[in-house]
């Protein structure tokens, strides 16, 4: 057994008390790095990324699918964000701020902390004193952010400027027909035969294996006269929209995808005639927008696809192992 595993036995121990349940986040970081999933999932020093561009992917979902809860999970701020270099060390003091729990403090009081995380992320290092360092931190916007977050509780701080790009991209997809369609935003279009859920959490438990699965599906249309479920699942793309197809394996979106599907069909499938489509609904950097539909021929060959991957699932998870990717662990790679 690794070191690493050895350091976290307790920690271990106490995550196999309980069932557990892969997303598709949690699934991918295990695929790409075990001991990732290890340190996020088993000892919980979870780093939950606060770049720019993830949040704005949030606010566009919550504007598109939830407005009304917007309030509840986000505050606007005024002006712009810091780089996200900057934002990300502010992030960290700002933790370090709660535990702390006084709130006289301002940024300017954690400048020691401030030079200890400038020479962790290698910034500003070839200025030649630490005054000149803290300078490029301890600017007035900085200091305001850092305030702000004092007042942002648990929610998400967004500066206006993010809200006001994803205002404009969320007014360009109510607009899109087929994505009206798809959401079905429309509500008086509808008959007592569909029924629509947005943000919806939902989990699974295989008879066959020991740990279970669960997701939020962005949206999902239920035609009870068609028999037909409707997955659809919102997607920005920091790149041009006909390039989605490789940030489908790249991302692997499709692990997403099948476990939605997985999940879907327990909560409303009646019986084995129930067909689902699945929909990944692409706004590119441009605001370009395009619905990709998967087809049958696809979604049938990423099932099975999914099939090693559970494979690879179930060997980490019922070996404790997290030391190597499963591959690399079993000695099957040479060069």
């Amino acid at each position: 057994m690794s070191q690493m595993i050895l350091i976290g036995s307790d920690e271990l121990e106490l995550f196999y008390k309980k069932k557990f349940y892969f997303s598709y986040s949690g699934i991918n970081k295990l695929l790409f790095s075990p001991g990732l999933f290890y340190n996020h999932y088993i000892l919980n020093n979870r780093e939950d990324s606060t770049d720019t561009h993830l949040v704005a992917g949030r606010v566009l979902h919550c504007l598109l699918l939830e407005a009304d809860n917007y309030d509840k999970q986000f505050i606007t701020m005024p002006g712009k964000f810091p780089t996200d270099s900057q934002k990300k060390i502010i992030d960290t003091l700002f933790k370090k701020h709660l535990v702390i729990g006084n709130d006289t403090l301002d940024l300017s009081d954690y400048s020691n902390d401030i030079l200890t995380q400038l020479v962790t992320n290698n910034l500003y290092q070839t200025l030649k004193t630490d005054q000149q360092r803290l300078d490029k931190v301890l600017t007035e916007e900085n200091k305001e952010y850092f305030e702000f977050l004092k007042k942002s509780l648990n929610k998400t701080v967004v500066d206006q400027t993010i809200l006001d790009g994803c205002n404009i991209s969320v007014e360009i997809l109510r607009q899109n027909i087929q994505v009206r369609a798809l959401l079905q935003l429309d509500p008086d279009d509808q008959d007592d035969s569909v029924k629509v859920y947005n943000e919806l959490h939902l989990k699974t438990d295989p008879e066959e294996l020991a740990f279970g699965f669960h997701g939020v599906l962005d949206n999902v249309v239920v035609d009870h006269n068609s028999k037909t479920i409707f997955i659809n699942d919102l997607k920005t793309l920091g790149k041009s929209i006909q390039d989605f197809p490789d940030s489908v394996e790249y991302y692997k979106y499709w692990i997403q995808a099948v476990i939605y599907v997985m999940l879907a069909k327990k909560e409303f499938a009646i019986d084995k005639d129930w067909a689902v489509q699945v929909t990944f609904i692409v706004i590119d950097k441009y605001n370009l927008v395009y619905p990709y539909q998967v087809s049958k021929a696809t979604l049938t060959q990423w099932e099975s696809n999914f099939e090693e991957v559970v494979k690879t699932i179930k060997w980490h998870y019922e070996n404790k192992r997290y030391d190597l990717p499963y591959e690399l662990a079993l000695g099957n790679v040479k060069l």
